[in-house]
């Protein structure tokens, strides 16, 4: 079983002593979402700025807007200063507007890290910027913040690791400015260390891997083609009957069958000059427009499923630190009562049990094998029981993607279908499906993988 779940190649290490549950490398991934929850978020004051900022802003000749636009008149003149555009869009319409304006506020706080990252590589040694978040709180800023601020103190701390390999890097740092308590203004600054002198071939190099990725109809196309073969066909996730749409069998609890987003990131991970910025960006942009099309009717959607390929040769990356980012990003925006989000990738590894790796990862080992135990052996029986190698590969395949995915799913959703499963019997049953006596088997699955990623 081994040798079957454990291709060997230049970038093999992920296949070892982790996939048994090991987890005995120093960058193995689990255990970020416990160190960025208990290690960032500290207790606050904050005035109660509730979202008036929001309507200050938008008012017809705001005296608030005039008032903020001179206090920051320096910030102005440099071209540092911003209102997002999307702030007054809906209103200038004259409708009635369905985004959530702490997802907005999510989405537009990346977007500007990520360009101000660009912007340090591309032009000078540091980089500042004012981004204004007039609809959501101080207290939902300030965190936001803090998970920016824990990526930048990662990747200090890591320097000479795989995560920041070439000596090139740009770090991105963002406090709430302390000019006003209104409304959250947000100060970003960003340093580039190593590799100065040959930014403009850095950026060639970034351009020349973002060229080489598959474009967004291939990773839709085998995602598609997966999603097809494994959620549907072999029944792995038992309210998803097609490609296009989910949520069937949840109707009558409230949840509507509606389309499946395809979505796409060409963020990097690539050492010094990793994306996650921008990653971050385009995942929280995806959510804000899933949650403005609504849950239901023709333009409705029920899931995200984002391809980043720029990720696929970095589980480490992937499972680790991005996807602390991502959830802990959930619960700082107060938005644990809409989605959810779940981890996939080409080269996923069951969690070995030994810290919590987030809710949005596969079981750990442990639990799944009780649950195989549980509801797979018969009393009294000579059948003998799964080794940990497979439980663990069973586990694993049922988050294989031809591409590194972020799926987001609605709460309602996730609730409804946790109340309707019977979650030990249903991952039992995946696992023997996939791994098990009769089961596909691995090389079958390690083609089939193969064969998607090639369509």
């Amino acid at each position: 079983v081994r040798k079957l779940v454990t291709p060997r190649g230049d970038d093999a290490d992920i296949f070892n002593a982790k996939y048994r549950g090991d987890n005995t490398d120093k960058n193995g991934p689990w255990g970020f979402v416990n160190g960025l929850v208990q290690g960032v978020f500290n207790p606050r004051s904050f005035p109660a700025n509730g979202r008036d900022g929001l309507n200050l802003i938008r008012e017809k000749d705001s005296s608030f807007r005039k008032s903020l636009e001179r206090l920051y008149i320096d910030e102005i003149k440099k071209g540092s200063f911003q209102i997002a555009k999307e702030w007054y869009s809906k209103a200038d319409e004259g409708v009635s507007s369905t985004v959530d304006e702490d997802l907005l506020s999510a989405a537009l706080f990346w977007r500007t890290a990520a360009e101000i990252s660009d912007s340090a590589k591309m032009e000078k040694p540091s980089s500042e910027r004012y981004l204004v978040l007039p609809g959501t709180t101080l207290s939902v800023a300030q965190n936001l913040c803090d998970i920016l601020n824990w990526y930048a103190d990662f990747l200090e701390k890591q320097q000479g690791d795989d995560y920041c390999s070439e000596g090139f890097r740009v770090l991105v740092h963002a406090e709430l400015d302390a000019r006003t308590a209104d409304i959250p203004v947000v100060h970003f600054t960003a340093d580039v260390s190593g590799g100065e002198s040959d930014r403009e071939a850095r950026q060639k190099q970034i351009i020349q891997k973002r060229m080489k990725l598959p474009t967004s109809d291939d990773t839709e196309r085998r995602t598609k083609a997966w999603v097809k073969r494994v959620l549907v066909g072999l029944g792995i996730c038992p309210f998803t009957k097609s490609d296009v749409k989910s949520g069937q069998g949840l109707g009558d609890m409230g949840v509507p069958v509606a389309n499946i987003m395809y979505s796409y990131s060409e963020a990097l991970a690539d050492g010094g000059e990793n994306d996650v910025y921008l990653l971050m960006a385009d995942v929280w942009g995806a959510i804000s427009d899933m949650i403005s099309a609504g849950p239901a009717g023709k333009n409705g959607v029920s899931s995200i499923l984002l391809s980043a390929p720029g990720f696929d040769d970095d589980f480490s990356l992937w499972a680790g630190p991005v996807f602390a980012m991502l959830e802990s990003g959930v619960g700082a925006i107060e938005a644990e009562e809409m989605i959810g989000v779940v981890c996939f990738h080409p080269k996923y590894v069951t969690p070995d049990g030994k810290s919590w790796p987030g809710f949005g990862h596969m079981h750990s080992l442990v639990r799944l094998k009780k649950w195989c135990n549980e509801h797979t052996l018969q009393p009294h029986s000579n059948e003998i029981p799964l080794t940990d190698d497979e439980v663990a590969a069973g586990g694993a395949w049922q988050r294989r993607t031809p591409h590194a995915v972020i799926n987001v799913l609605r709460a309602e959703q996730l609730e409804a279908a946790e109340g309707r499963r019977k979650t030990g019997e249903l991952y039992a049953r995946n696992v023997g499906v996939l791994v098990g006596k009769g089961g596909i088997g691995l090389d079958d699955l390690q083609s089939a993988l193969e064969n998607e990623r090639s369509l």
